[in-house]
């Protein structure tokens, strides 16, 4: 795999809450609990991920491991669904339960995406794999430009001004596209980092990938620092069959059938305010697709659908989880392999 270090497969077991009281901060002490499971996972799943495997089993593992290892947290501690997108498909793409299996072809750029949280504290990391050296330029370039808007981000950091940075790599960066010119990589203009709260993945402040002119400034909390550069036009539109959703705002509408019922009562309860698929409702209410689709149409439910650039484009992506404190930056998602 392109640019990731190789780390030895981990144990996957439950994390006892009382062994991740490392420092007198206990928001810090969630986010490392829930850091620790990504990490797990995220190792192992890499030396899963080679061409020919299936995507399908790689989505299984994520979910069944961060339940075995963050039981009891809401959805067992699975902080959104599990992002497999692959080449011109940026993000908020995976399998819904009735999806045929996708097998992993050499020259496809994946970008694996996944959240785990602990008392809501949630870790947003992602990852490109790839085995086609002539992809090796994109991904380096979106990891170098993901580094370069971490060490950017800090307290009071204007967002314009990270942007400007993480835009200053990606213009030092050209590849060859699906025809074989040579063409600039470019950030994907519309795909943000982005604070986070307890149970919230979007807490407000979007950190671009260029210099938009946006003065706001970063406040202590934790934020996903994430960069996507592609070999298109830089620019998504939402396309294809969505297999992400959010509880949408109050809604008083009335419900008259009994399971649209329960499976509403089950995402108040259960998922709060954190995005889930088909596949999570599934595992606590079967065949809960209609269900969805028709809180979804009524408006209960937010729809998120796959982000896709121009076809026969590549894009690539890299992201971490930053803690920003008085004291200091903690890049709590932060690993042996990136």
């Amino acid at each position: 795999m392109l640019l990731i270090n190789e780390t030895e497969m981990l144990e996957i077991c439950f994390l006892e809450p009382e062994n991740f009281q490392k420092t007198p901060d206990s928001v810090l002490n969630d986010a490392l609990r829930a850091a620790e499971a990504h990490k797990r996972i995220r190792y192992n799943i890499q030396k899963m991920i080679r061409p020919g495997c299936s995507l399908k089993e790689i989505i299984q593992y994520v979910e069944d491991s961060t339940r075995i290892m963050l039981k009891g947290e809401k959805n067992n501690g699975i902080g959104f669904p599990c992002g497999i997108s692959i080449n011109n498909v940026a993000a908020h793409f995976s399998l819904n339960p009735w999806n045929d299996d996708i097998i992993l072809k050499e020259n496809d750029v994946l970008k694996v995406d996944f959240g785990t949280h602990s008392n809501g504290r949630i870790i947003d990391c992602a990852f490109t794999a790839c085995f086609d050296e002539k992809k090796k330029i994109l991904i380096q370039a979106a990891k170098e430009a993901t580094e370069v808007g971490i060490k950017a981000a800090g307290i009071d950091a204007a967002v314009c001004e990270i942007g400007r940075e993480i835009n200053e790599v990606y213009k030092s960066y050209e590849t060859e596209n699906y025809k074989g010119d040579l063409v600039p990589i470019k950030p994907v203009w519309n795909l943000n980092g982005h604070s986070i709260a307890q149970y919230k993945i979007h807490a407000g402040i979007s950190i671009p990938p260029i210099n938009n002119g946006d003065y706001s400034r970063i406040k202590e909390g934790f934020i996903a620092l994430e960069t996507f550069g592609s070999t298109g036009i830089g620019e998504i539109k939402e396309s294809g069959e969505c297999s992400h959703f959010m509880l949408a705002k109050e809604n008083t509408n009335k419900i008259y059938n009994k399971k649209n019922q329960d499976v509403l009562d089950l995402i108040k309860k259960e998922f709060v305010t954190l995005p889930f698929s088909h596949k999570h409702i599934d595992f606590y209410i079967k065949d809960s697709k209609t269900s969805v689709q028709l809180l979804t149409a009524r408006k209960f439910l937010d729809p998120y659908p796959p982000l896709i650039d121009v076809d026969n484009s590549f894009v690539a992506q890299f992201e971490h989880t930053i803690y920003l404190t008085e004291k200091g930056k903690t890049v709590v998602s932060r690993g042996e392999d990136f």
